[in-house]
């Protein structure tokens, strides 16, 4: 598969023969405790679920979310801006 980053998230993909897209997403323990890790697999799933990645849809793509540390405290605009970026470098 192929990897992009940014400052919130790292992204795995591939492509699949599938016609349609599957995201998945990893938080890792140093994050924080479990409170902050919920906090972090909502906000993600909140991003993905508000959106409306038509292109993605189109792209039959596996993917892969990792939080990074700094996903910790950040607020809904922000990490959905720095997704939306990362979704879109994708694109090209």
């Amino acid at each position: 598969g192929r990897r992009k980053a940014n400052r919130y998230f790292v992204l795995y993909y591939i492509e699949t023969d599938l016609r349609y897209s599957r995201i998945g997403m990893s938080v890792s323990r140093k994050l924080g405790g479990a409170v902050k890790r919920n906090r972090v697999k909502r906000l993600i799933r909140e991003i993905v679920r508000v959106d409306d990645y038509s292109c993605l849809k189109e792209m039959s793509l596996d993917m892969v979310v990792v939080a990074r540390q700094e996903m910790v405290g950040i607020n809904f605009r922000e990490a959905q801006e720095a997704f939306t970026k990362l979704i879109r470098s994708v694109q090209s």
